[in-house]
């Protein structure tokens, strides 16, 4: 059965890149910031969000494709140290949202800390033995059981209890609609800090298993669609309040998103130190996450967004000179 299924993914991969790609890029964040930005700020700024949250992998792809030296810049090795630096954040981030997933719930903040243990490692020794094929699999089938999660969730929380958020404000203040347009703009950067995204990139060309060579462009544009799909019912749970039949729903769908993206910057520091360093890197990663978990998910995020910012904005300018200079010099 397994084979094929990767006999499948090896003759067309474009659908299995796509999924992995709204996989990894989803996180427990889309479902946990949504909520908090809307409780907040407001419906409308939450919306923004919600659109630049969409848009990212779109314009992650289209720029990739445009301007080719951004990937020579990344390979370089101040790059590769800094994109791992971030990853670390990452997998902290996924963890912290897995723990508070189950925090509300019997299971408590202890129960949820040991489980948030045992998927870090689980995945840490797959990955280490699996490879990148494992990542996109495994995304793949969290992805379909995201999408079931979120209806699910969606559509029952409605009939239950039906819209009992129409006091949220609507945060068409211009304060807030700027809060809105800023957390949002912090999104356009995040998936240029995925190592994941620039490996899928050189997998694609190169890869030593015989899978078919396709446009990447799309694979992105199509992911960046599917997390729009996904992300357009976790908006609606704003607007409704989950009772406490749904909360062990809630707390599987934000884990499995969490376990989505995990699993992609767990893989991805196997990818930019290889096996051995990765694995140390990955094990420091699981061991000193108790020291930022207190951040929670928000702090832990607003943290690194507003870091990456300038980062990538630096990466971009330099990856547009040497494309300049490129050109100069094929007009000579």
């Amino acid at each position: 059965m397994f084979s094929k299924i990767i006999s499948k993914f090896k003759q067309n991969p474009t659908a299995y890149y796509s999924l992995s790609i709204a996989a990894s890029w989803a996180g427990a964040g889309s479902l946990m910031n949504s909520a908090t930005l809307a409780s907040t700020l407001g419906g409308f700024p939450a919306a923004i969000w919600c659109i630049f949250n969409t848009l990212a992998c779109i314009v992650f792809g289209l720029i990739v494709w445009k301007l080719p030296t951004v990937r020579k810049v990344m390979r370089t090795k101040v790059c590769r140290m800094i994109l791992a630096v971030f990853s670390i954040f990452q997998i902290w981030l996924c963890m912290t949202a897995i723990r508070e997933a189950w925090a509300s719930t019997a299971i408590g903040q202890l129960g949820g800390t040991i489980l948030t243990y045992a998927v870090t490692l689980a995945f840490i020794v797959a990955l280490f033995r699996r490879g990148i094929i494992a990542n996109i699999m495994t995304d793949n089938g969290g992805m379909y059981l995201i999408y079931g999660l979120v209806l699910i969730l969606s559509v029952v929380s409605m009939s239950i209890s039906g819209l009992t958020n129409v006091s949220l404000p609507k945060g068409l203040e211009v304060h807030n609609l700027l809060q809105g347009l800023y957390k949002g703009f912090l999104l356009l950067p995040g998936p240029f800090t995925y190592p994941y995204f620039f490996k899928l990139l050189d997998y694609n060309e190169q890869n030593e298993e015989q899978v078919s060579k396709v446009n990447l462009r799309n694979a992105f544009i199509f992911g960046g669609i599917g997390f729009g799909v996904y992300l357009l019912f976790a908006f609606s749970l704003i607007f409704t309040t989950i009772s406490p039949v749904l909360n062990y729903c809630k707390a599987v769908l934000l884990s499995v998103l969490a376990i989505s993206s995990l699993s992609s910057f767990v893989y991805s520091e196997y990818a930019v130190f290889g096996r051995k360093i990765g694995l140390g890197i990955n094990i420091f990663a699981a061991a000193f996450w108790l020291f930022v978990a207190p951040l929670g998910v928000m702090g832990v995020w607003t943290l690194m967004a507003e870091t990456r910012v300038y980062l990538i904005l630096g990466i971009l300018l330099v990856a547009l000179l040497l494309r300049i200079m490129e050109r100069k010099e094929a007009a000579r």
